[in-house]
């Protein structure tokens, strides 16, 4: 007799608390020491060790130039480096100056060396066509006439200065859009070009293309993306330009057009500070500290809910899409066409050959470069044929393991082929493959979880946003991931209740041979 298996979603769900409960006993992760303070030392201390440079930026180059023995460790995002840092699993990062600055303000314990690998200019990017040279130039005029009447002057001190309440922004998502709707790619994380605060995106490049919109009639659409992933949306024209503390370098110029600089920023080295290693309060206080920046400053509990919201949505219309196409393209193919089942055979092979984020950047950036689906829908597409493959793979096997000898009696009863696969085959095969299709509902809703590559703002890039600007990993990272379990534990349990109601043995001998004449 089969049972409900909802106690063991609840008994999963119970050990994740637990461990939730076990992790807030455990103290903070203590800062690496080092031999020296950052004050003073030299770069050629860090000849052949970790450093840890952001993917897609140009700081591997400059650390390669400089210490051409050092060893690289790429991150997505600069909250990544720095809780590498405190492990002791990097020695060294780099990132700008503005940043580390921001970064020692909220966590302290790190300092930069005063060597400077880079004192450069930052721009805004626009893709090579004729549209975005035009718009460059529009925007370069722009910000020679802020310079000019010393505005620019007046923007930088407001960003970059320590008085939070004078950061204020227009509201550019309500601009009037008299010209059309500019979109602009962000990283959101490089505190004070681009964050988020309060669920909403500022800083001082923001402001500068809010402004930039007010004056020349645009709505101003704002898309978050990982930094990684900022240059290649413009390439593709999926935005019309960006702004994400990009410095403007000889290299970029060949894929894309830059603007007039706005900023000049200096790219340092930032090492352990001995001299904060030891200092801190209590536990309990850095722990409720930590959970009240996580969750209740500026309501970041809400970008939480807004992640849940969309990584539900891409996992269940594709789990419905993907069963559907799945159902649909197993009938195309079960009266055993070769062509049909060629084919069938090469595209589930294509897709579940290809690692999951490679397939969802193939489909963003190069099949749907040109179109205005956003990254929702096409999230829902990949992992809709994902899903898809999975499910005709699943019915092949479930169909196959159902005794032959039940189509013949089917048959012989009178049955029609249709009515033979829908009443008495399909029943039966069920059974068979709804424990992997479980297994794929749980494996759906965790892949989601690269979807930021493609400018989706699902569960887990909100909680690298709020780790971005608390620079902590710890609430941020425990509570997705009791998030995840939890709506795994919900789907799963959904689905055991459908197949506690498709168990053959529960069907009534009526429901079964209606529509079919027999004699008693």
């Amino acid at each position: 007799m089969k049972t409900s298996r909802i106690p063991n979603q609840i008994a999963a769900l119970g050990l994740s608390l637990l461990l939730l409960a076990a992790a807030l006993l455990l103290p903070p992760y203590a800062l690496a020491a080092s031999e020296n303070s950052g004050s003073g030392r030299s770069l050629d201390e860090f000849a052949g060790k970790r450093v840890g440079v952001s993917t897609g930026a140009i700081h591997d180059r400059l650390v390669a130039e400089r210490l051409p023995t050092a060893e690289l460790v790429y991150f997505s995002e600069l909250s990544d480096m720095l809780a590498a840092l405190k492990a002791g699993k990097i020695d060294a990062f780099v990132t700008p100056q503005s940043s580390a600055i921001f970064m020692r303000h909220e966590d302290g314990g790190i300092t930069w060396l005063d060597e400077h690998l880079l004192d450069g200019n930052l721009g805004f990017a626009f893709p090579k066509t004729a549209e975005g040279r035009a718009l460059c130039e529009q925007f370069s005029e722009y910000i020679r006439a802020l310079r000019a009447s010393g505005e620019l002057d007046a923007v930088i001190e407001k960003w970059f200065g320590a008085d939070e309440s004078a950061k204020t922004i227009l509201d550019y998502g309500a601009l009037p859009a008299t010209n059309g709707t500019l979109r602009m790619a962000t990283a959101a994380s490089t505190v004070p070009f681009a964050y988020v605060r309060d669920n909403f995106v500022v800083g001082f490049e923001i402001e500068l293309a809010a402004n930039f919109c007010a004056e020349n009639g645009y709505c101003l659409q704002v898309e978050r993306m990982n930094f990684d992933g900022v240059l290649a949306s413009v390439q593709a024209e999926k935005c019309d330009f960006a702004g994400a503390c990009l410095a403007i370098t000889e290299e970029r110029k060949e894929r894309v057009e830059f603007s007039e600089s706005h900023y000049a920023e200096s790219v340092v080295f930032v090492v352990p500070d001995d001299a904060a290693a030891g200092a801190g309060g209590s536990f309990l206080a850095g722990v409720l500290e930590s959970f009240e920046k996580t969750f209740l400053r500026e309501n970041r509990w809400l970008l939480f809910l807004q992640g849940v919201g969309t990584t539900m949505l891409i996992t269940v219309l594709s789990i419905l899409f993907g069963t559907a196409l799945g159902f649909a393209v197993y009938m195309a193919c079960r009266s055993g066409n070769p062509v049909a089942n060629a084919i069938t055979r090469f595209c589930v092979w294509l897709v579940q050959g290809m690692p999951v984020v490679v397939l969802l950047m193939i489909l963003y950036y190069i099949i749907f470069a040109k179109s205005s689906i956003n990254g929702t829908f096409v999230a829902v597409i990949g992992f809709t044929l994902v899903f898809g493959g999975a499910m005709y793979a699943m019915l092949c096997s479930g169909v196959s393991a159902v005794d032959g000898g039940q189509t013949e009696a089917a048959y012989a009863l009178g049955y029609g082929n249709t009515q033979t696969f829908f009443r008495i085959v399909l029943p039966q095969a069920i059974p068979h493959f709804l424990p992997a299709y479980k297994g794929e509902i749980v494996a759906l809703i965790k892949a989601t979880a690269v979807v930021g590559y493609i400018a989706v703002q699902d569960l887990t890039k909100m909680g690298d946003i709020v780790r971005s600007r608390t620079y902590e990993a710890f609430f941020p990272l425990i509570a997705v991931a009791v998030i995840y379990f939890i709506l795994a534990g919900i789907l799963t349990a959904i689905v055991s209740r459908i197949e506690l109601h498709t168990d053959p043995k529960r069907r009534r001998r009526e429901d079964i041979l209606r529509g079919v004449t027999t004699s008693r």
